[in-house]
């Protein structure tokens, strides 16, 4: 299954932007990864416009088509009016792309102008209860995958990109024909087997940028034809614009899923009949086509380009064709589980959310209600952990947390330096525990004048220590000044007690240097004593050995 939108998780940051803005909920994040669901995914390209960290890649048929230039095949390129969003003057591409081994190049307005005439016919048949025009197969998908109720009100004629592929075959059944595209949803078109390979490939406006390299210049170069006024085709309300006033059918234009699918819930519950409705997934149309959104272009520019090119009182009349283009819907209603109403309260219990207060309903998470979440993570389409409200509650709770349990005090002056906030531990070093301080000023508490000063002309983190007789304390204060506002934050930390440690253990080493220094003394005295014990026997035994040689001597 070929893969139209492809997603680079490496270069995800988790921003959710893509599922917020997914119409159909095809786009989800689970295990910290973006997924798409493809046979949910209608294509519209909202996903790959809105990223900013090019985390989706779009599939692209360049190398198929660069291929066959190579070979030299007949390769014709079918080119959507919104190429003037980029290059304004259409005979400066069409000679780029000749250099480059295109055989010709032909404006997609020519199937558009066909497409036309087929829609004539039906609003002159009046045989439909309303009409949906079919150019825009984001659409086409959404009806028949979420409203296959409604396929038999969309119009049975291909799309103009179809219907030009079916000319160009027509006159060169040997040609390779490639769609020159603004819009994702065209390739999945291209491989639909009802449309018999009209189109061999599709590339976008910003692969043929980087291929011919082609400037954007100023001006109008633009050969008219018969029902040129397709070329309207694709600005906000363009194919409106091409058919002729009758009675049978009033018509309006409607741009972007969120509002299509209000008309079709519309259309559902019999509130709208005789209408044509020209719809477009795009707000502006094709001239916001999710293709054109990564490269430079001007859909302001385009639009004023093709309405000075047109006469738009040249009307599309209706007209038969002896290529058929005529095509049947197919009814895909997307299957999905149906859960009980305890089994969605217990999953949004299990969410947190309580009680309907904590439903708020933000949309944070890419659903516009807590329920469709709930219904979502049931369906497995969604991690119940991501919730911006609970994140926040729950971070503020571990702050307060933290701040009501931390050994440390914490004082908070507002830009008058009188107390805002105090925690309990602050109370409890400053014996205030049965006192309200708040709207104080800080020298009533912690009165030193030097603290103060600091206060006054703190700018990041400053540190400070000093001893209060009246508390019998002596504290470090950090302060700190926030960046948002004029408030200070005070933190003491209590170093009475390293204090008293401090003090005790030099008392404990005084003491152990003098009862060292009298030991040495001792020893000292006892050597002493044992010398003059040891020399005064000394003496006497050589007295007593004197005498014992002397008497040896007077023997012999």
């Amino acid at each position: 299954m070929t893969q139209y939108i492809r997603l680079q998780e490496a270069n995800c940051r988790n921003c959710l932007r893509c599922v917020r803005v997914c119409p159909t909920k095809a786009m989800t994040y689970i295990d910290h990864q973006p997924i798409i669901i493809e046979n949910e995914c209608i294509l519209c390209g909202k996903c790959y416009a809105i990223c900013p960290h090019s985390a989706k890649k779009v599939n692209s048929d360049l190398l198929k088509v660069k291929k066959w230039l190579e070979q030299k095949e007949k390769v014709i390129l079918s080119v959507a009016p919104s190429f003037v969003a980029i290059w304004p003057k259409f005979k400066q591409l069409e000679k780029a792309l000749l250099e480059k081994g295109f055989f010709a190049i032909e404006e997609t307005a020519i199937g558009a102008k066909l497409v036309s005439e087929s829609y004539s016919l039906l609003l002159e048949e009046k045989k439909m209860k309303n009409i949906i025009s079919t150019c825009c197969p984001a659409v086409v998908s959404l009806v028949e995958k979420e409203y296959g109720d409604l396929v038999d009100q969309l119009a049975p004629i291909v799309s103009p990109m179809i219907a030009h592929g079916k000319d160009i075959k027509n006159r060169y059944p040997d040609a390779k024909v490639v769609f020159l595209s603004p819009c994702i949803a065209k390739q999945k078109e291209k491989d639909d087997i009802r449309f018999d390979q009209a189109i061999d490939a599709t590339i976008s406006m910003a692969d043929c940028f980087d291929f011919i390299g082609l400037t954007c210049l100023d001006g109008e170069e633009w050969d008219d034809f018969e029902g040129s006024i397709a070329r309207l085709y694709p600005t906000p309300g363009g194919i409106l614009k091409t058919l002729p006033r009758e009675k049978n059918y009033k018509k309006v234009n409607v741009e972007g899923v969120d509002r299509i699918k209000h008309v079709l819930d519309s259309i559902r519950n019999d509130m709208l009949e005789g209408y044509f409705f020209e719809m477009s997934a795009c707000h502006e149309s094709c001239m916001g086509g999710p293709l054109l959104t990564h490269c430079e272009h001007n859909e302001w520019l385009g639009q004023s380009v093709i309405r000075n090119s047109v006469d738009e009182n040249k009307k599309i009349m209706a007209n038969k064709h002896e290529i058929p283009l005529n095509v049947k819907w197919e009814n895909e209603d997307i299957q999905r589980p149906h859960h009980t109403e305890e089994e969605i309260q217990d999953m949004l219990y299990m969410m947190g959310k309580t009680n309907v207060d904590k439903e708020l309903n933000c949309g944070a998470c890419g659903y516009e209600t807590c329920r469709d979440k709930a219904i979502a993570v049931l369906d497995g389409k969604a991690d119940p952990k991501i919730c911006l409200p609970n994140a926040l509650e729950h971070a503020e709770s571990i702050s307060s947390l933290i701040i009501e349990n931390t050994p440390n005090g914490i004082i908070v002056l507002d830009e008058y330096r009188n107390i805002l906030e105090i925690n309990p531990s602050a109370k409890l070093m400053l014996d205030l525990e049965n006192v309200n301080v708040i709207g104080l000023p800080l020298g009533s508490i912690l009165p030193d004048n030097e603290l103060i000063e600091l206060i006054n002309t703190v700018r990041r983190v400053q540190y400070h220590r000093a001893h209060y007789a009246q508390y019998n304390r002596t504290f470090d204060h950090a302060i700190m000044k926030l960046d948002e506002g004029d408030y200070v934050v005070l933190i003491l930390m209590d170093l009475t007690v390293e204090e008293t440690k401090e003090r005790v253990m030099k008392q404990i080493r005084q003491q152990t240097v003098e009862i060292t220094q009298q030991v040495i003394d001792d020893q000292m005295r006892t050597v002493q004593e044992i010398a003059s014990l040891l020399g005064e026997t000394t003496a006497k035994s050589k007295v007593a050995l004197t005498r014992l040689k002397k008497a040896m001597e007077e023997d012999d």
